[in-house]
């Protein structure tokens, strides 16, 4: 990971938090979820996260989260890609080790359970024109704003969504060279992404082959910051002044980002905990080993520095991503 420390970068740390904060209040304004189950994409071209939709759509998360957690979508192929489209997966796996692809065994069909607009970077349920109920397997994520789709059939499940920055390498796949492949197990597959391909005979290593898990539950991580409050939640070892949590709030953004100490948060703590914030009266500064965002860690090594020390704030210095 490269060290951020230039003033450019350091404001994409606070554009980051925003966006997260940002994007969780407009879901709860129109009634969607709290933040729910997060899911890891591995991909060739990079990793992503998803948060799904747990409590808007429960049986389609159900129905993903089981072909994650039979192994189904371990080599999951992205098998359609339509520029500014969608990108979509869970009709194929690959086994590296035959060196063969084959169709994912599925599941009884689902119920449709539309709620929300397939805007972009949401993920949907793919299914048969004309079936609502008809959804397996398939998924495809939207890069473009396919709210057009909302009015078809009584619209299509969206039961997730990009988080992040992730959408970068979700756009990285929309991009590749597509064409038509053959496979014996389903035919003539059109619009399909490869890798690094100038003709002959595909292998494995030229398909978008991506492996599906479910992260970490970092709920109780020590260090969060809150989407519905815009604080951040912190542990802290002080050193001789004893451990502590603690809540601080982003108080300037610009020319820099400065976080203050609410004093009233301060709780005394009895016992340390892997990943602590500790702070070296000394130097100053304050360092969070791991920052969690939307269930996931965001950042890594966020450093603070201590710039007034009767108000209790903190400027951002440097952080790793």
């Amino acid at each position: 990971m490269n060290r951020c420390n230039t003033p450019h970068q350091l404001k994409l740390f606070l554009r980051r938090l925003v966006f997260c904060l940002g994007v969780t209040l407009a879901m709860a304004a129109t009634g969607t979820a709290a933040a729910g189950t997060i899911v890891n994409f591995s991909t060739p071209l990079g990793d992503f996260s998803l948060e799904l939709f747990d409590d808007v759509a429960p049986g389609t998360v159900a129905n993903f989260l089981n072909y994650v957690d039979s192994g189904r979508y371990d080599s999951v192929i992205v098998h359609r890609s339509i520029l500014g489209f969608v990108i979509q997966g869970g009709l194929l796996s690959a086994d590296e080790q035959q060196n063969t692809v084959s169709q994912i065994v599925t599941d009884p069909n689902i119920l449709n359970e539309f709620n929300i607009s397939n805007t972009r970077g949401t993920i949907a349920m793919a299914r048969l024109g004309g079936q609502a109920n008809s959804a397996s397997s398939q998924w495809f994520i939207n890069t473009g704003d396919n709210s057009s789709l909302d009015s078809v059939d009584g619209g299509f499940t969206v039961f997730g969504r990009v988080l992040d920055d992730g959408m970068d390498v979700v756009d990285a796949i929309n991009a590749l060279f597509t064409t038509t492949v053959f496979f014996s197990a389903v035919g003539n597959l059109a619009d399909f992404p490869l890798i690094n391909f100038s003709g002959g005979s595909l292998t494995l290593a030229n398909l978008v082959d991506v492996s599906i898990s479910v992260a970490e539950d970092l709920s109780n991580a020590p260090n969060v910051f809150d989407e519905s409050t815009a604080l951040l939640n912190i542990q802290v070892d002080a050193g001789a002044a004893g451990l502590a949590a603690l809540s601080l709030a982003i108080i300037s953004t610009t020319p820099d980002t400065v976080i203050q100490v609410i004093p009233e948060s301060v709780e005394s703590l009895t016992a340390s905990v892997d990943k602590i914030a500790t702070f070296d009266d000394s130097s100053g500064r304050l360092v969070i080993p791991e920052l969690v965002i939307a269930g996931a860690v965001a950042f890594r090594d966020v450093v603070f520095v201590l710039s007034d020390v009767e108000q209790l704030q903190f400027t951002l210095e440097s952080f790793q991503q």
